[in-house]
């Protein structure tokens, strides 16, 4: 299909670029010399070149800064920031950065008296965020300082606090005056992330990444043979995922079993049997310990995976379970949705903590952290807060949605749309699609798509036309269409930890596929 080439490099633009920007670029190589501890180096290169690395100003604003002398910091940022069109909104900014840490430093030091006319007198100036005055107001009442920076996410005056306000007033401040912290390192950051962008088959650690050659992965890193064919189920299988620990492999099928698969080897750790009806969805606890496994007979399975013995039946659900996840880091608590339109939150000694119902849902995901439950129903994703249980977003499709799957970040989100057998990458916090991948064939079967790749940077998808799909994120290209098996995919699990991943098929079958 596609093979990734390395970004050519334009030697007219770089001559062109060192005529006009040599005092920037001495000035970037300085302040990285000074940040790794060459001070020497530092003063030759700027005595030879007769640069200046940062003016007076801000080496002094600096040390204020560091040194936590506040009221001199705020007299000299108000001389600093007096001139540009925008100087008074970038002097109050600065102002407002200086006074919070100011109270909240106070606060650290048991001060309450001064942290409150600091407060009053002077954040309340330059901040007319009532609700922000309010839960600045509320950390005074907190028991300890510990849940003072826990509740402000700061981490004290003897933490990065003071390091990242130098930061924010940075920002406030040209870069004549006072350079950006690790400026060269964001730069060099960056140029990496540019190139991995632009390398289509990107599956490597970013700290593997050279920055002596441009960036580019070849197609055979990618996993896109077949290694192996897992053939134990005797009917279809639907239903496909690697443990977290990326030590097993589980399947669902028709057969009414799920299998536990060891990774390496790929032979049968285990058959778990005991449902009635086809098995249709699975889910793995965050230490790969458990295992839950939901069925058409209307029951979810709780699993012990070093055993293979079931150690709790679910049987509140009146119709076919329709998907199952475990809340991230926990191993006592699991969600399950069912066609009899609710959705349960169960722990494992089978008590149900909540119920939301009134709407059929055909699939969900927990996001990473374990704060959000994200649903469908018909053409709607719907957001759930998981603390106070309540709706919180939702998006529209204009077709019926069958899967989901949430990305890593817990921001993007991938959904299967039969009807014009596109998946759609939603930007759940801007609440649009972002890229639409088409190729694959869906229209009367669920299909579940799914990410891939270290970083997350591949699309997978199976197929009624018996192949699996692969996209490149970024760019919405095709990069694979893999045959092999010879009835509907539906399902796909990657593997991390060993770059490979799985697909589920109505053959009866799951394909293992590494690298050539």
């Amino acid at each position: 299909m596609h093979e990734s080439e390395p970004p050519p490099t334009n030697l007219n633009s770089l001559c062109s670029l060192g005529q006009v920007q040599r005092n920037e670029r001495v000035r970037l190589v300085a302040q990285m010399l000074r940040d790794l501890g060459f001070s020497e180096s530092v003063d030759a290169l700027l005595r030879e070149s007769g640069v200046v690395l940062e003016s007076s100003d801000a080496t002094r604003l600096r040390q204020l800064v560091l040194d936590g002398n506040w009221d001199a910091a705020e007299s000299l940022v108000s001389a600093i920031c007096s001139s540009g069109g925008d100087a008074a909104d970038r002097l109050k900014d600065s102002l407002f950065a200086i006074r919070l840490q100011k109270f909240l430093e106070l606060l650290e030091a048991n001060k309450p008296k001064e942290a409150l006319l600091t407060l009053r007198s002077e954040i309340s100036l330059v901040c007319s965020d009532h609700s922000f005055l309010h839960k600045l107001s509320s950390l005074m009442m907190c028991s300890s300082i510990q849940d003072v920076k826990r509740k402000a996410d700061w981490d004290g005056a003897n933490g990065r606090s003071r390091t990242d306000l130098l930061t924010r007033l940075q920002n406030n401040l040209s870069s004549g005056t006072m350079l950006p912290e690790n400026r060269l390192e964001t730069l060099l950051s960056q140029a990496i992330e540019h190139q991995k962008r632009k390398c289509l088959y990107h599956n490597i650690p970013t700290q593997d990444i050279s920055l002596l050659n441009d960036h580019c992965c070849s197609r055979s890193s990618f996993p896109g043979k077949c290694r192996q064919v897992l053939d134990g189920h005797s009917d279809e299988v639907w239903f496909v995922a690697f443990s977290p620990n990326g030590q097993y492999l589980a399947s669902a099928s028709k057969d009414c079993t799920c299998i536990i698969w060891d990774a390496t080897t790929f032979k049968p750790v285990h058959v778990l049997r005991g449902h009635s009806d086809h098995v249709s969805v699975l889910a793995w606890s965050s230490d790969s310990a458990a295992l839950v496994t939901g069925s058409n007979d209307n029951s979810i399975k709780l699993w012990n995976v070093q055993t293979g013995t079931c150690s709790q039946t679910f049987a509140l659900h009146t119709e076919s379970v329709t998907s199952l996840a475990f809340i991230p880091g926990s191993t006592i608590s699991f969600v399950s949705s069912s066609v009899d339109k609710n959705i349960l939150l169960w722990s494992v000694e089978g008590h149900v903590l909540h119920k939301w119902n009134g709407v059929r849902v055909t699939d969900l995901n927990i996001t990473c952290d374990g704060k959000k439950m994200v649903t469908i129903s018909d053409k709607r994703v719907r957001v759930f807060d998981l603390v106070s249980k309540e709706e919180i977003a939702s998006l529209q499709e204009h077709d019926a949605i069958t899967s989901i799957c949430v990305a890593q970040n817990g921001r993007f989100a991938l959904v299967n749309v039969s009807a014009c057998q596109e998946i759609h990458l939603w930007d759940m916090e801007e609440n649009r699609v972002l890229r639409k991948f088409m190729g694959h064939k869906q229209s009367r079967f669920v299909i579940r798509s799914t990410f891939g790749g270290l970083d997350q940077n591949f699309v997978l998808s199976g197929s009624e036309d018996s192949n699996i799909y692969v996209w490149n994120r970024e760019h919405g290209v095709l990069l694979e269409s893999l045959e092999g098996h010879t009835a509907t995919v539906n399902s796909i699990s990657w593997n991390t930890r060993l770059n490979i991943f799985a697909s589920a098929s109505d053959d009866r079958t799951i394909r293992i596929w590494g690298c050539p």
